[in-house]
Formats: structure tokens, sequence, C-alpha cells
């Protein structure tokens, strides 16, 4: 549903639906290991951080 967000938020969806082993039902911790996991860039944790402060305010 973010993929279409600008910002980081919309780059780290886009890449969620690119990655056929995103955690798609998991938890942050669970897409921060996968994000450790691929040795992603620290702006793909930073958008995490991002959306998932936006989900714990809705």
């Amino acid at each position: 549903m973010q993929a279409g967000r600008g910002g980081l938020v919309g780059d780290l969806a886009k890449g969620a639906m690119a990655d056929r082993g995103f955690p798609r039902d998991g938890d942050p911790e669970a897409v921060r290991k996968r994000l450790s996991m691929l040795q992603a860039d620290g702006d793909m944790f930073e958008a995490l951080d991002e959306a998932e402060l936006d989900w714990a305010s809705y």
C-alpha cells in the first residue's frame, strides 16, 4: 500500500514488493532481520523506523 508513497518509506515498500523473501506478515523485527541479512543501506533501516512510528501513531 505504501509503494506509491514518496521518500524512503516508498523506496522500502518498492523494495519489499520486489523481494520474494520479504516477511510480508512479519513484525518490524523480522523486517530488520531481513534488511540485515541483505546488508541493506542504512536509509532502509531509517525508513523502517519511520514506517513503524507512523503505524504506531495510527
